[in-house]
């Protein structure tokens, strides 16, 4: 077999480890404070609420309070299990559970101008810890020798996902039902990443040497820290209110990381899938990284459909993110056999370095809808849901470049939450949400149930039969102190 045709197929082998679902591509997985996340993330058409510092800081000027707000995710579960990931009765599944907080905000107003306030915060999100891992072993027809041979097949990934983001807003009241606002904020962002892939077969006689092997290895982890400007515009009147907000797109300031991939395989030359062994590996340390948000648009109403009901409504656009790179890898690859060129390499691998990683995102609109019922002066109860589309560029996994295959699923989510005034100014704050994916089956690319060197190199018969199952329970705890603004 000519090296041309063979490497097409070594590329592909090489690129097995991306082919589950590495995380969650979702732009609304997290909703900051009680009464926004009761709502449904409606909240951009303005709420009496600290969380307006981070969905419309014109909207500050319906807060009552000079307050400082305290809310966490007291508990928060995930569950995520997809069936046949690695082919038929071949499942991945993980369960996480976190406590963390989710924002402390407050607001403020100046004595010497009136008409400005000023607010703070503190927020984390994306918050995201899953572990997946798969061990197949079996007898099978796989190489060109007599009877059955013994194969064992193992798969293992983790990845860890972490946000921190902290900035002010202020507004300016210019008209009696006009306000302007910016928020700003600086994100810390860390991602840590391993993937082990390995597949062995063993001949029956014991005796022999010839053992056929493919093992790949993938290991980075990055942090990135980048700031963000979400100018905003309120309309507001005591029965009706229309908010906007452009989320700019994110400006990079400083990223670092460290990546190592390593693939090789044994005695596959034997078997006519190559014309000799193959080991490729690199590893860069402490490199340039520089990730990207797209940005985004959103338009929110508030309306008085009685005496003591607000129904809310909120959507928001993000635009597509064009396929760039995270990590464009400044080295070249150690290889063996040293007769392929970088050039090649580079050129098998889409364009781009063997150990380059990028991302890419597709434009999706999410919408939220929530109703909000004052029950006295004192109470009040919200509720209301919202979609979470996947953003996930590569719904059908392509394997030219280095990227991780996300989830594929879309979500759906409800809330129900509800607040009491306390005395001395105080206000406690609790709401329960729900998320769910819609069903949706897909293919999967890799059966472990079918290997054979000849027909699929040893990856199995990709068909369609992935079923995905993914549950979030969250329940957040708010606490605010604080007074009533002149």
């Amino acid at each position: 077999m000519k090296l041309k045709n063979s490497l097409p197929l070594l590329i592909c082998l090489s690129l097995l480890p991306f082919v589950s679902s590495g995380q969650d591509n979702h732009y609304w997985n997290d909703q900051f404070g009680i009464k926004a996340t009761a709502l449904g993330g409606a909240a951009v058409g303005g709420l009496n609420d600290y969380s307006m510092v981070y969905y419309n800081a014109a909207a500050m000027t319906l807060v009552e309070k000079r307050a400082l707000s305290f809310s966490m995710n007291a508990y928060q579960i995930r569950k995520f299990k997809q069936q046949n990931s690695l082919g038929p009765a071949q499942d991945l599944q993980s369960t996480e559970f976190s406590v963390v907080p989710n924002m402390v905000a407050g607001i403020t107003s100046l004595k010497k101008f009136k008409k400005v306030r000023v607010g703070y915060m503190l927020l984390s999100k994306n918050v995201h810890n899953s572990k997946l891992n798969s061990l197949h072993s079996g007898r099978y027809d796989v190489i060109d020798l007599p009877g059955e041979e013994n194969y064992v097949s193992r798969y293992a990934q983790e990845i860890r996902n972490i946000e921190y983001s902290v900035g002010f807003g202020i507004s300016y009241n210019a008209t009696p039902h006009l306000s302007v606002g910016l928020t700003h904020m600086g994100i810390f962002k860390g991602v840590r990443y391993y993937n082990d892939y390995s597949i062995t077969v063993l001949p029956q006689d014991t005796s022999s040497s010839q053992d056929t092997r493919l093992s790949s290895n993938i290991t980075f982890n990055y942090w990135d820290v980048k700031a963000m400007f979400k100018p905003s515009i309120l309309i507001h009147y005591p029965k009706f209110r229309i908010g906007f907000t452009a989320t700019l797109p994110i400006f990079n300031i400083l990223g670092r990381g460290t990546f190592l991939r390593e693939f090789s395989t044994l005695n596959l030359d034997g078997e006519g899938l190559l014309p000799f062994d193959i080991s490729i590996a690199s590893k860069a340390t402490k490199t340039k990284v520089q990730h990207k948000n797209p940005a985004s648009f959103s338009l929110g109403l508030s309306a008085q459909i009685s005496d003591k009901v607000w129904a809310h409504l909120t959507a928001e656009t993000f635009l597509k993110q064009n396929y760039y790179l995270v990590h464009n890898d400044p080295t070249m690859a150690q290889h063996y056999p040293e007769f392929i060129s970088d050039s090649v390499i580079v050129e098998l691998f889409g364009g781009q370095k063997f150990l380059s990683y990028g991302e890419g995102a597709r434009s999706v609109t999410n919408i939220g809808l929530g109703i909000e019922v004052e029950l006295s002066e004192r109470a009040g109860i919200q509720f209301g849901g919202h979609t979470d589309f996947n953003y996930n560029k590569y719904p059908i996994y392509t394997f030219t470049r280095q990227t991780i295959q996300s989830s594929q699923y879309n979500r759906l989510v409800f809330a129900l939450g509800g607040n009491l005034d306390l005395k001395g100014g105080k206000r406690a704050s609790m709401v329960f949400e729900f998320g769910f994916a819609l069903p949706k089956t897909t293919n999967y690319t890799i059966d472990f149930t079918t290997p054979n060197v000849a027909r699929n190199g040893l990856t199995g018969d990709s068909a369609p039969g992935v079923r995905t199952q993914a549950y979030s329970y969250r329940v957040m705890i708010e606490l605010t102190l604080g007074k009533l603004l002149k």
